[in-house]
Formats: C-alpha cells, structure tokens, sequence
C-alpha cells in the first residue's frame, strides 16, 4: 500500500479539478462517487469552501463502521473549513473482515489521489469503532499518514507491534460512557510507551461519533503537530485561539469539580513553542494535581477501572461457559441480578463515575451478546443462536 501511495504521489503533484465535465462544488458533501476501475464501489466527498482545484490540500480519508460516507464527514465539516482539509469518507468499507476493508481502502487511496489535488505532506486518516480500528491499522502499519483520528476505538491485537516509523500524530476520541472507554485509555498507556506522539479527548458521550465542536478542537491539536513538524507554518493568532478554547473548557470543568477533565483540556492547549501561555498552562495543572479534589477524583476513578474489569470477567467467563452448552445454568436467574443491578447503578445521578461504569459494561454487554448471537445465526447453530436471543431480551428489557 505504501508502495502504492507514494508512486500516485509522484504522479499526480498537481490535478486541476475534481472532473473534467463538472463544475467543481464546494461547501456541500457530494455523495456516491463511484471508484474508477470499480464501479460497485463509492464514496462520498467534501471540499472546502476556499478550494480552487488547483492549490494541494491536506485529506481526511474516513471510515465510517456502516459505510455511511456523508454521515462519517458530517463530524468533521467545522475543522474542514478552518483549517482547509477535504474530507473522503468510503460508502463501501465497514465493519467486517480487515483483509476485505483493507483493499477497498487502497483502492479508494488510488482513486483519490489520481482526481484531486492533495499535498502528499498533509495525509490524515480517520474513524469510528470498527472504522477507527482500520484507521488505526493504517496509520501505524504505512508510515504514510501524518496522524489516525481513532473515535471510539483503538487497534485489534494484531495492530499493536512497534512501527518502523513512528513520526505520525495519533489523537482518540472517547465518551467516558462510551464501551470502549477503558480500552482507549489503554492505548494511550501503550502509546506513550511505544513514544508515539498522542493524546486522547474525553467527552460526556456514549459510543457515537463526536460532534463539530469536539472534532474542532481535536484538530486544533493537529495543527499545533503540523507547526512543530514544519508542514505549515506557525499561525500565532490560531494558537491563541487554541489557548483561549482549552483555558475556557478547563475552567468550567475545574468549577463543575471535574478535576481529571480539566487538566485534559489544559493538556490540549500546550504548544510546546515555550510561550507564556504553555507556561500558564503547566502552572494550572499542577495546581490542579495539588488539590484534595483531584487526589480524591484519581482515587476513585482507580476503584472504578478494578470494579469495572472484575465485572467484565466475570460476565464474559460466565457468558462462554453457558454457550458452550447452550443453556443458562440458573435459568437466567444469574443474568436477571446482574442486569437488574447494573440498571440500578446506571440510574443512579449521586455517583456519576459509577453510573458511566454501568452504562459502559452494559452496552458491551449487549453487543457482545448481539454480535455473538448472529455469528452462530450465520454458522447455523441454532440452538446457540437461541440461547443469544433469550439473553439479549434480558439484557435490553428495560435498557
């Protein structure tokens, strides 16, 4: 694929229009752009308002879990137009085999990079859930893409190798209600050792693409990797900007006892130019670690990820005991309690770290008993398939 990507590179510096018999459109997702040399294939596509089809600009290559190209732009139009990127999202790729996803996204790549003028400086590949997976598979694998926008998921397994080249930018995007929650702080932990340049944002959110604001901000932290890589120049104006957003959001977290959330946010805004404002900021945040209020928030926070990991074991090791024989060994009685008692703990509003951890272990729950429920659909072992359905009623009763 690298091999690939670099000879259309070579090829086509400079491309003058998206086509040749249409007027180039701007400022409106185009849907259904059929692949060249595969018609069956498609995608949709965003171009900025400023581009002229001439100048080379950076691209987002997204994938959405669904193959919904305009719903997997929609996230990314705010960022697109500040800081002039077209967006690509495939309406053929979604969630299923990697071997199949990976050939629809080279051909995509190709047929890209032969109809539009891109900087091959400027490559970004993005995703959610299964979507962020192939982001992220590309991302460390090519050495081609200068950051992965990995929304709501990181690697599989078999991602997670040393790269040769490890000079791109990798940014999560995770709800703290959202399944793969722990799972993405992991990765960071994995990243940091891996000495990857990333960071991770973290939103009141389920498992759902993040909105045009967060996807704004997370941008503004790529710019502030492309300044420091020299692939475009420092805009001091854009950087206070930056400042200004973080300072605000870390402020109102700090004041809503948010403590762990605000040094994140604080994180964001720090340039690594050593301003004053990076100053500022390292200042805030370690008063901020200082306080009782943090120290407490960390605390429990550690009691929840213990809690939150003895609950997935136990409900994944009674899970694969049970389908091995196809029968509830208590007549579901076990399921009954522990739903009934994760539901109660998800309703409850006077221990929010609590209640996320409930909303997380119950929506894996329910899709790990869905998604395993299908696949013995599809082998045709039905009795599996049965005792899946019987469980997925209980767990989605009153969720």
């Amino acid at each position: 694929m690298k091999n690939t990507i670099y000879s259309i590179l070579f090829l086509f510096v400079t491309v003058f229009g998206y086509t040749q018999d249409k007027v180039l459109q701007t400022g409106v997702i185009i849907d259904s752009i059929k692949i060249a040399n595969t018609p069956t294939e498609s995608y949709a596509i965003y171009f900025p308002k400023k581009y002229d089809g001439k100048t080379s600009l950076a691209v987002v290559f997204i994938f959405e879990p669904a193959g919904r190209g305009k719903k997997g732009i929609a996230p990314f139009i705010l960022a697109a137009e500040m800081y002039n990127y077209i967006l690509v999202c495939s309406n053929t790729s979604r969630n299923g085999s990697t071997q199949t996803n990976v050939a629809i996204a080279n051909r995509l790549f190709d047929d890209v990079l032969q109809t539009c003028a891109i900087d091959s400086s400027q490559l970004y590949i993005a995703g959610f859930s299964g979507g962020a997976r192939l982001a992220s598979f590309f991302g460390i694998s090519t050495g081609v893409f200068q950051g992965v926008i990995a929304c709501g998921a990181s690697f599989n397994g078999m991602d997670k190798f040393i790269p040769p080249a490890n000079n791109f930018s990798y940014l999560g995007m995770i709800g703290n209600k959202d399944m793969n929650y722990l799972e993405m702080i992991e990765n960071k932990h994995w990243l940091d050792n891996a000495k990857i340049v990333n960071t991770l944002f973290i939103s009141h959110e389920n498992h759902v693409w993040p909105k045009q604001s967060e996807m704004l901000r997370a941008f503004d932290w790529l710019e502030i990797q492309a300044y420091r890589k020299n692939i475009r120049p420092k805009n001091d104006t854009i950087l206070k900007r930056i400042y200004n957003t973080n300072l605000r959001i870390a402020d109102s977290l700090k004041a809503n006892k948010e403590m762990v959330l605000s040094v994140n946010a604080c994180e964001k805004g720090i340039t690594f130019f050593n301003t004053n404002e990076d100053n500022l900021l390292r200042a805030k945040i370690a008063e901020i670690k200082k306080s009782k209020e943090y120290k407490d928030e960390i605390g429990k926070m550690e009691k929840i990820k213990v809690l939150e990991n003895e609950l997935l074991d136990k409900l994944s090791l009674r899970f694969d005991q049970e389908l091995k024989s196809a029968k509830s060994t208590s007549n579901f009685k076990f399921w009954k309690s522990e739903i009934k008692n994760l539901k109660v703990m998800k309703l409850d509003d006077k221990n929010p770290l609590a209640q996320n951890m409930a909303i997380r272990v119950l929506d894996w729950f329910q899709v790990s008993v869905y998604e395993t429920g299908q696949e013995y659909k599809r082998n045709q072992q039905n009795d599996k398939f049965t005792y899946c359905e019987e469980l997925y009623k209980i767990v989605t009763e009153t969720n």
